[in-house]
């Protein structure tokens, strides 16, 4: 019915999936809530005169064809720690940024100093705790403590938790709107939590002072899709490889990112960098062994 020809027998069909989907939205075992984030088509990369842009943003049209769920919040270090068992978050009352979170429950903070490994790991042990197949086969583990450092990775694919590619982490963080960040073209630390460095190169600077670190997840308000802290607060790990000039031949259909490479994509910005490198089309990479106090993950599927 959703390929009917039929308006009305395709309208029905997307609302009926639209509502399956829901009935699985948040994790049974962990809390964990997604979002449904429909298909659809949008400019990814940034226009030419965009105050801020790197030459990696080149403009593009791309269609996202399947909808997919995407997490509501950052993975925040009481999940990791319930689904991995260990605590590697920099910003934790027992870790070196202790001084910078006295007297405060980072529990619902974002885990952070995380390897990209780490974060398809994290994928494939929820899928499990809540019965969906692993969507990555991780093979010759090599761990530095517990946090996985390489491994031989397959796409095994299915329903299973997954990390979003960079083309759908962008489609979400804009939904719909085609200005530097979800909520307009300018900028204050009140609406994202970035590192705020004299004036503001997008014509409005905050009064108030950056904090230095994460913050609780879901601490600014959402964009229009209900989906937290898109901008700043941690880097987030997206499944493609990076590649400089991949804009320049990526498919226009559901683009997964080069098939190879030496580092990995992460979105967002964080903390640690000032607003232009927060922007939604900002592009930030590091190899896939790097464990960083600014970068983190949310999960992804499609079910």
């Amino acid at each position: 019915s959703a390929n009917s020809t039929n308006a009305e027998l395709r309208y029905r069909a997307k609302y009926i999936v639209r509502s399956i989907i829901l009935a699985y939205a948040t994790s049974k075992s962990t809390g964990l809530a997604t979002v449904i984030v429909d298909a659809g088509a949008f400019q990814m990369g940034s226009p030419t005169k965009e105050p801020g842009r790197r030459t990696d943003e080149t403009p593009h049209e791309v269609r996202i064809n399947i909808p997919f769920l995407l997490g509501k919040h950052e993975v925040t270090q009481r999940q990791f720690q319930q689904v991995m068992g260990f605590a590697p978050s920099h910003f934790s009352s027992t870790a070196d940024g202790k001084a910078k979170v006295l007297k405060l429950d980072t529990s619902e903070f974002p885990v952070e100093r995380v390897s990209w490994f780490d974060a398809a790991a994290f994928c494939n042990r929820l899928s499990k705790k809540d019965g969906y197949p692993s969507y990555y086969k991780m093979t010759n583990l090599q761990h530095d403590g517990n946090s996985i450092m390489q491994a031989d990775m397959v796409v095994a694919g299915g329903n299973g938790y997954r990390l979003p590619t960079e083309a759908e982490w962008e489609y979400a963080c804009r939904a719909s709107t085609t200005q530097r960040f979800h909520f307009g073209s300018v900028s204050t630390n009140k609406k994202a939590n970035f590192i705020a460095r004299g004036p503001s190169i997008y014509g409005s600077s905050s009064k108030l002072q950056s904090l230095g670190r994460t913050a609780k997840v879901g601490s600014y308000p959402p964009n229009v899709w209900g989906l937290y802290d898109m901008h700043g607060n941690v880097a987030e790990w997206c499944s493609d490889w990076y590649a400089k000039d991949y804009y320049a031949h990526a498919r226009p259909m559901d683009p997964t990112g080069p098939n190879d490479g030496q580092h990995r994509v992460l979105r967002g910005g964080s903390w640690l960098v000032n607003e232009a490198s927060c922007r939604s089309a900002t592009r930030f990479y590091l190899t896939g062994d790097q464990r960083k106090y600014f970068a983190g993950f949310r999960v992804a599927r499609t079910p």
